[in-house]
């Protein structure tokens, strides 16, 4: 390298790779770190998933029929479906979950499913997909 210019292009580069890696491995951090030990998934009030192993289970599960779920933490919530597969149908799709930091790490929604407008009644689950918040 011959002349100050040329120095200072080659320090602006390194600063700019710098940056792009240190955003990169925040980003990742944030995933790898996105639920704690109050994050909990409750299915027919048997605990599914909790903390570290939320991250584990997000995604699809099917199952034999489930009324009843409940989610704490502000970090995970819960999509329940009549259909298998997680797939949506209607009315009988429902989330359990805050997402609402706001309301306290301690804080949890239960739901029992039910639907119908003058008579309610209660369905069952058969899929339910653990996501995180976002």
């Amino acid at each position: 390298l011959k002349c100050p210019s040329q120095h200072l292009q080659l320090f602006r580069r390194r600063v700019q790779f710098v940056t792009m890696f240190a955003r990169t491995a925040v980003a990742s951090l944030a995933v790898a770190g996105a639920f704690v030990v109050t994050d909990k998934v409750y299915v027919n009030n048997q605990l599914v998933a909790e903390g570290d192993s939320v991250e584990d289970n997000v995604g699809c599960h099917p199952h034999e029929g489930s009324t009843t779920f409940k989610v704490c933490g502000a970090n995970v919530k819960v999509v329940a479906h009549l259909m298998s597969n997680c797939r949506d149908y209607s009315k009988y799709s429902e989330t359990i979950g805050s997402c609402d930091a706001a309301l306290g790490t301690d804080h949890c929604d239960e739901k029992t499913l039910t639907s119908g407008y003058t008579n309610h009644f209660e369905w069952k689950a058969y899929s339910y997909d653990i996501q995180p918040c976002k």
